[in-house]
């Protein structure tokens, strides 16, 4: 046996998302990670309309996460890089984005 090796990645978001942002008017992004938030507009020279950070917090009210495992079809969804191209997995998060937004106050 050899000693464990513990490897440490930044990976650069900015990779995947150059791409979407060059074949989309309007994108929506989001992540627990993309921080700080002014750094991608500045990488990949695009100005967002709007931008928000959410401070998390026990203390107070916040917004309640959710955890999706399957789409209104009951079709299993992931956010898995393997499964962006599948259809069915594309549609059902664009279903569950509209149905959200119809319940938010201002969309």
């Amino acid at each position: 046996f050899s000693d464990p090796i513990i490897q440490f990645a930044c990976l650069d978001a900015s990779l995947a998302i150059k791409p979407v942002l060059d074949r989309f008017a309007s994108v929506v992004i989001t992540s627990g990670t993309l921080s700080p938030i002014d750094l991608y507009p500045k990488l990949l020279d695009f100005k967002p309309v709007v931008s928000r950070s959410l401070s998390m917090s026990i203390i107070r009210p916040c917004i309640c996460p959710m955890v999706v495992t399957r789409g209104s079809d009951q079709t299993p969804i992931t956010s898995a890089y393997s499964a962006r191209g599948d259809k069915s997995v594309v549609i059902n998060f664009g279903a569950l984005l509209i149905e959200v937004a119809k319940t938010v106050p201002d969309g």
